[in-house]
């Protein structure tokens, strides 16, 4: 009896010394693994940035919808943006269509197949050699394609000004189709190509390029488009935000910096709506040059510019004969704030050739008349440089 009681202590000591042991190996243990989780989370997190998601997740809204979805997702891992089932399934929408009962499901937020910076193919292929190659596309007659298994959240209208650009041209279509697809876009290239004979106004062709391709569908984003500039980055998504955009902010030739703040030329994204708001391009600019310029200044009469990031807003322009400038758009500029509400969209005047639709794009012929598009703002000017003379 005395034996026992004098063990007892020390097995009682014994199973103290047990208990704190594995309550330490428990805590150790959890640590560790609460340790792994946040690692995995912050992991996941730091992949959702600006540096590595599309520019137009950049957008306040659309990234504040992807981190919503995200922290709202059971998934307690890393998310890689190339490729994962199931940061797709949290990237999905659904709506229901306003005629029908169906579900429509929308394109991913981030489409899957975006890579980030590529490397474009600057052989100018024959053009049936090019027709061949995107043949099982799914690109309708007239360049028009969309995804097949979802319902793109854009209409996209791309407006290309064209002449005597044949290699640029067929660099382009080679390029842009694929990266467009990319992009899961609804999508649809115009070329407008003026005759000849009359001089060669950008702005005007834009305006037509507008007013046309409104009758062939319901777009929702125009993209004016020069044709010998190539996106260097497919995050560059072909989308138009709430403000205003100019896209192609850092060129090769420029050495990849922004020569002015309120540049805009190159290519841009509005909506149609902000387009008709400012009235459109200025009709006015016959010859190369200021025709950006002045619609800078319509689009800072009530919207703000918004760009890309330089590091995914870039182009690489393609080689061509310089234009002959239009010795006159400095004096045109100086009549922007007054003839801005008469000239443009509400003043196009213009006569269609043909519209004809090839296997990649849709070809809008077109002439007018200089002389009378310029007569449209002659009383503006004479009534300036009057009030000048008097004062």
């Amino acid at each position: 009896m005395c034996n026992r009681l004098k063990r007892r202590p020390v097995l009682i000591l014994l199973f103290f010394i047990h208990i704190v042991l594995f309550s330490t190996y428990i805590f150790v243990h959890y640590q560790s693994n609460a340790s792994n989780d946040v690692i995995k989370n912050d992991r996941s997190i730091e992949l959702l940035t600006p540096n590595n998601l599309p520019a137009g997740l950049i957008e306040k809204t659309d990234r504040l919808l992807l981190y919503k979805n995200y922290r709202h997702s059971k998934f307690q891992q890393n998310i890689n943006l190339r490729s994962s089932e199931k940061f797709e399934s949290l990237n999905v929408s659904f709506v229901r269509d306003s005629d029908s009962k169906h579900m429509i499901v929308l394109c991913p937020i981030l489409p899957m197949k975006l890579v980030g910076r590529v490397e474009a193919d600057l052989f100018s292929y024959d053009m049936e050699d090019i027709e061949k190659h995107h043949e099982n596309s799914s690109i309708k007659l007239g360049g028009h394609w969309s995804p097949a298994h979802c319902t793109s959240r854009y209409r996209v209208a791309i407006i290309i000004p064209y002449r005597d650009r044949d290699m640029q041209l067929r660099i382009f279509l080679n390029f842009m189709h694929p990266f467009l697809q990319k992009q899961q876009l609804d999508y649809q290239i115009f070329l407008i190509e003026p005759i000849m004979s009359v001089t060669f106004n950008r702005a005007l062709l834009f305006n037509i390029g507008f007013h046309e391709a409104m009758k062939h569908y319901a777009w929702e984003c125009f993209i004016f488009h020069d044709v010998d500039l190539i996106p260097e980055d497919d995050r560059n998504i072909y989308s138009c935000p709430p403000e205003p955009r100019h896209m192609s902010v850092a060129v090769n030739t420029l050495n990849y910096q922004l020569p002015y703040r309120t540049i805009f030329g190159g290519v841009s994204a509005l909506t149609g709506e902000q387009f008709k708001s400012v009235n459109g391009f200025s009709n006015q600019f016959f010859g190369w040059g200021g025709e950006d310029d002045d619609m800078a200044a319509r689009i800072l009469t009530k919207y703000r510019i918004s760009r890309y990031p330089a590091s995914i807003a870039r182009y690489k322009m393609l080689r061509h004969q310089q234009d002959t400038p239009n010795k006159f758009r400095y004096k045109i500029l100086s009549l922007s704030n007054a003839i801005r509400l008469v000239d443009g969209l509400s003043n196009l005047q213009f006569t269609m050739i043909e519209t004809r639709k090839e296997k990649l794009f849709t070809l809008i012929r077109v002439t007018y008349n200089e002389t009378l598009i310029k007569s449209t703002v002659a009383h503006i000017n004479k009534t300036i440089k009057a009030r000048r003379h008097r004062t």
